[in-house]
This record gives structure tokens, C-alpha cells and sequence, in this order.
């Protein structure tokens, strides 16, 4: 059964703490010092009491040092070595399983005046811009199979051998004329070639569009993009 693990909580000075040799992580203190400076330190760092050395916060203590810092709120555990790295190791490992709802993030830094202090960088945005632009793919059409022209039936002996007697002559003749005269067939639907559609949407319209989509495809399967758009224009159109 769960239970809370036996802990103090206590201010220390930066210089009374170490960091664990054997932490396989690394960070960018630059960020988190920046972090630090805009919003003050919050949060403790998490430490095995027996040696003072910490097993999760290395680098907002190393951010929190860089930033001036004198002192830091600390979480001290008395635990094992063996535990210790355990922990550390999980610190480091189990936020690796979480993720983002890129288009909510989007929203969210797209909504802020500078991403100052965030963590974030003009670059990583546009990054999520290009990556989100790029979750719409355009199926290409197969190309159609060339076919020949209609001609009309060929004429039988019977016909060759009408009125006149000259029938070879009169059947080339009944040729031309029904070429003439034959109705043209409809006209064939376009194929062969691929066309890109872009969409220029907000961060808005894009979670809609994306949520839209997700329950089309929850009720009638993996239809093809192509095949929802068209039936939602013709479904416009005839309004």
C-alpha cells in the first residue's frame, strides 16, 4: 500500500549540497537560471539526508546557484543508497512518458506577449507551427487508363452489298457520318494528378478541425481526408 515517504522540509544553502555522480541526465541550466530570474525559485529540490546529495532537482539547484541564489527549500529523505538512485532514476525517467496537446501548447505561447522565462523559444514554436501543418497529408489520385475514342459498329455483308452496289463506298460514307453525328460522352472526372490543398488555420479552428475529424473517423473508420472534405463542401454547397 502507498504511503508518504518520511521527509523534512527545510531551507539550505546551496554549497551544503551535492549532486549525484551517477545522475545520467543533463539540462539546460541556461533556460532554468533564466526561469529562475523572471519567477523566483519554487518548489524544493529532493535530497538523501545521509549525504546531503541530491536525487532529484539537480539542475534547478545548478539553475538556482547560476541565478545567485544563497538558499533553497529542500525536501530531505532519509533513504538508502540503493533507494536513492532508484528514486533519481525515476525523477528522471517518468516524465519522459507524458506528452503534449501540441495544438493546446500552441495556444498557450502563441497567447503570451514573449515567451520569456517559459522554457520555450521563438524557434520551438515555430517548430510546433510546421509540425501541426504537416498532421494534414493529401492523398494523390491514381491515374486514370487512357481510353480510346468510341467508333461505331462495323457494317455487316449484307449492309457492304446494299442499293447501288457500291458498298464499300457507302459504308465509308455511314462512317464518316456517324462520327459526325454521334453524341459526345460525358465528360470524365480529372485524375492523374496530384494537387495540394493548404488551409490556413488559428490554433482554434486547428483543434476543432483536428477534434472534427477524430469523431468522423471514430464512427465510419479511416475514411481518406479527401473523402470527408469533399462530402462537407457538397454538403455546403447544396444548402
Amino acid at each position: 500500500m502507498a504511503e508518504i515517504a518520511t521527509q523534512e522540509y527545510r531551507m539550505v544553502r546551496v554549497d551544503e549540497l551535492e549532486p549525484h555522480p551517477d545522475n545520467p541526465h543533463r539540462g539546460d541550466i541556461d533556460l532554468i537560471a533564466g526561469s529562475i530570474k523572471r519567477f523566483g525559485f519554487y518548489g524544493s529540490v529532493v535530497v538523501q539526508s545521509s549525504r546531503m546529495r541530491i536525487i532529484a532537482g539537480e539542475h534547478r539547484w545548478r539553475g538556482a546557484t547560476k541565478a545567485g541564489l544563497k538558499k533553497i527549500p529542500a525536501v530531505v529523505l532519509d533513504v538508502d543508497d540503493d533507494t536513492a538512485l532508484r528514486i533519481l532514476l525515476a525523477d528522471n525517467r517518468l516524465g519522459e512518458f507524458g506528452g503534449y496537446d501540441d495544438t493546446k501548447l500552441v495556444e498557450l505561447l502563441q497567447g503570451l506577449p514573449d515567451l520569456d522565462g517559459t522554457g520555450w523559444r521563438d524557434e520551438d514554436l515555430a517548430d510546433l507551427l510546421d509540425d501541426l501543418a504537416g498532421e494534414i497529408d493529401v492523398i494523390a489520385d491514381e491515374a486514370a487508363t487512357p481510353q480510346p475514342p468510341a467508333r461505331s459498329a462495323p457494317a455487316t455483308a449484307a449492309e457492304d452489298e446494299g442499293e447501288g452496289g457500291d458498298g464499300d463506298l457507302e459504308d465509308e460514307e455511314s462512317d464518316e457520318d456517324d462520327v459526325e453525328e454521334a453524341a459526345p460522352s460525358a465528360p470524365r472526372p480529372k485524375t492523374g494528378i496530384t494537387v495540394e490543398l493548404i488551409v490556413t488555420l488559428t490554433a482554434a479552428q486547428h483543434a476543432e478541425v483536428t477534434e472534427l475529424l477524430d469523431r468522423i473517423r471514430a464512427r465510419d473508420g479511416e475514411a481518406p481526408l479527401p473523402e470527408i472534405v469533399l462530402a462537407a463542401l457538397r454538403i455546403h454547397a447544396d444548402r
